[in-house]
């Protein structure tokens, strides 16, 4: 959760406490659900019929924070208690230890929106599945400056990786300079100016074959263009 964002979203529910964390463009969303059973013991709360129970997010280098040597957690540390202070706005997190010892964290936390990623895939025209370790293969062939990329469709099923490119091929020279006004001496004529060609922009594409993915089911001629960055 971590590498995606810089808060974590604590939510207790009747089915577990939910774990999440968004990056900043709300573009990655991940999740953790860890049920009652998990717990030796878990009470998420008491709500009105109409309220519904509280959840919060507290930065996400505050919590790594508490954990941190976790191989020396594993041998010192014996339980972890978890409890929520609303009224505090403080999130307790205390480690009780050998020989007695309790060590108490108190973070704070803000109130926040119920953090859930709202869409539907079975509405999705195009679907693509594959190991991570395919993808990042891939992306590894682009400049790590380069902005956005372009996947594509091709013939017999195979997927294009390409650097985006806007297509101004078909734009017409461009006038740089000022106009003339009435009662002002004409300045020099302007000069044209003409974008750069595709042609003479660098560019780098990559192909992968359908049997490299565990499955495929795209629109033919479909792409789609998106931040590289992210995608890493």
């Amino acid at each position: 959760l971590s590498r995606i964002g810089d808060e974590l979203y604590l939510e207790p529910t009747e089915s577990g406490l939910s774990l999440r964390a968004v990056n900043s463009s709300r573009s990655a969303f991940a999740s953790f659900l860890f049920a009652p059973l998990f717990f030796q013991l878990y009470e998420p709360g008491s709500a009105g019929p109409d309220a519904e129970l509280f959840r919060c997010k507290v930065h996400m280098k505050s919590f790594l924070g508490v954990f941190r040597s976790l191989p020396s957690l594993e041998k010192s540390v014996g339980k972890c208690l978890i409890l929520l202070k609303p009224r505090a706005s403080r999130l307790v997190l205390q480690l009780h230890c050998k020989y007695g010892v309790t060590k108490t964290h108190n973070l704070a936390f803000q109130e926040c929106e119920r953090l859930q990623a709202v869409f539907d895939t079975r509405r999705c025209a195009s679907r693509l599945c594959a190991p991570a370790r395919v993808l990042a293969d891939a992306v590894v062939h682009f400049a790590p400056t380069l902005a956005e990329v372009t996947l594509g469709t091709g013939p017999g099923g195979k997927i294009s990786l390409r650097n985006y490119v806007e297509d101004e091929a078909g734009e017409s020279c461009r006038v740089r300079g000022s106009l003339p006004h009435r009662g002002v001496p004409s300045s020099p004529p302007p000069t044209p100016f003409c974008p750069p060609e595709p042609s003479k922009t660098m560019m780098t594409e990559l192909w992968l074959a359908e049997d490299e993915f565990q499955s495929v089911a795209v629109t033919p001629g479909s792409h789609i263009t998106f931040c590289l960055k992210e995608f890493r």
